[in-house]
């Protein structure tokens, strides 16, 4: 089934028919598999002569531009003989005449996971680990889990999930100040992985991504993306689906964090005023944050705020909930800006989503002006980032500084045209 579905990410997104299957026309032999609770890309042709079905991932984790890219590579390498049923992971055998069914799912997500883990210490009947938390600790674990990991690894399966997704969520806090908080939680997802793996018959978790997790490493990060870096970022950004798009390139305009952007609400856009008013209820301090928007900034959220009805700017399926997925595009990306930059010569360190926002800081604080004159005041920087300003200043100064934010976003987006410009040499 293939007509009447406009191929891109809104147009899947809108598929409402279940247990149907579409191809794409531009072949491949990729195919959308639509269910009731899910839509995946898979893969399906005859390996030595048996059928088989590869699955590419759950849409709208793996975009379109991602599952036409892992179709064609693997269709090369069925064209050229190898064995894609090995290589690439077992698929499913399926008589021709049955219908394509979603792939079979082994193992849990993490939420299912976390589900059975917590009702286990509440009930006392873990049979590996702790059988059973003081009250407080599992209220401790369950806000734990809703504020940092529902969204971040909810919907992965968990032997999916890396141990590297897992430390940039736990080295954000530790950038953030919160270092205590980062240790508990380090503590917490390594137990509950720890169990995961115990309990690996059902969970289908194999090796445990949290075990070398770092409970005391408490310096911050240093690292911050150079410009040729960033480059390769906006350049690598091009390749992905639109929403996704906006929201990297956003953050990295404003400076904001990651849940800030990801779950911005309709209801905080200013259109008269082209502003974001971050409600106090999703800011770091409890304090609401007005970022007014550039023009490059505002093209982004005009875009959103005409892409869906949602309550949400990013919006994920039925618009019911902000973009998810996270984990998979961000290491998606990832690989991409490293592809690019091998391309050149260069060499990328890891960094993580958080790291943005140490970048923009980094770069602000390095405008200068021909003689040599900082452009932005530090404390004006402060301001954009919503960070708390110490001391006698902090506490008497109440100035909103909006007219000085939005001159120092508008420096920064106007200096990430020209890095966007600028050939790797002329860069730093």
């Amino acid at each position: 089934m293939s007509m009447d579905v406009k191929w891109n990410h809104q147009g899947l997104i809108g598929l409402k028919q279940e247990n149907a299957r579409y191809l794409d026309p531009k072949g491949n032999r990729l195919a959308l598999v639509v269910t009731k609770f899910s839509k995946t890309w898979t893969w399906q042709a005859r390996v030595n002569g048996v059928p088989r079905t590869l699955t590419l991932g759950k849409f709208p984790a793996v975009g379109l531009a991602d599952a036409r890219a892992k179709a064609g590579q693997i269709q090369a390498d069925h064209d050229a003989g190898i064995d894609v049923h090995v290589k690439y992971g077992a698929g499913l055998a399926a008589p021709d005449a049955m219908p394509v069914a979603e792939a079979k799912r082994a193992g849990m997500t993490c939420q299912e996971a976390w589900d059975r883990y917590i009702s286990g210490l509440k009930a006392g009947t873990n049979l590996h680990g702790k059988a059973r938390n003081k009250p407080r600790t599992i209220i401790e674990k369950e806000g734990m889990w809703t504020r940092l990991w529902a969204e971040e690894i909810g919907g992965t399966l968990m032997d999916e999930v890396t141990e590297e997704a897992l430390y940039d969520v736990i080295q954000g806090l530790r950038d953030d100040g919160y270092m205590g908080a980062a240790n508990s939680t380090t503590r917490y997802i390594k137990a509950f992985f720890r169990w995961g793996k115990l309990e690996k018959r059902a969970t289908g978790l194999r090796t445990n991504p949290a075990e070398d997790l770092p409970v005391s490493q408490l310096q911050a990060r240093d690292r911050y993306l150079t410009e040729n870096e960033i480059r390769y970022l906006l350049t690598a950004l091009q390749a992905e689906d639109q929403i996704w798009m906006d929201a990297y390139r956003l953050a990295l305009m404003t400076g904001q964090r990651k849940n800030e952007i990801f779950g911005a609400l309709r209801s905080e856009v200013d259109i008269g005023a082209r502003h974001i008013t971050i409600s106090a209820d999703r800011m770091k301090h409890n304090r609401a944050h007005v970022v007014p928007l550039t023009q490059q900034a505002w093209e982004i959220v005009e875009r959103r705020l005409k892409a869906t009805t949602s309550r949400y700017l990013f919006a994920a399926g039925d618009g019911d909930n902000h973009l998810t997925g996270f984990s998979k595009r961000q290491a998606a990306i990832k690989a991409a800006v490293v592809k690019l930059a091998a391309a050149d010569g260069i060499e990328v360190a890891h960094w993580s989503f958080h790291d943005l926002r140490r970048s923009v800081s980094t770069h602000m604080n390095g405008l200068r002006d021909e003689g040599g004159n900082r452009l932005i005041a530090k404390d004006h920087i402060e301001r954009v980032l919503s960070h708390i300003i110490r001391g006698v200043e902090g506490t008497y100064d109440r100035n909103d500084y909006y007219a000085e934010k939005r001159r120092a976003l508008m420096l920064w987006a106007n200096r990430l045209d020209t890095i966007a410009k600028t050939p790797k040499q002329a860069t730093k």
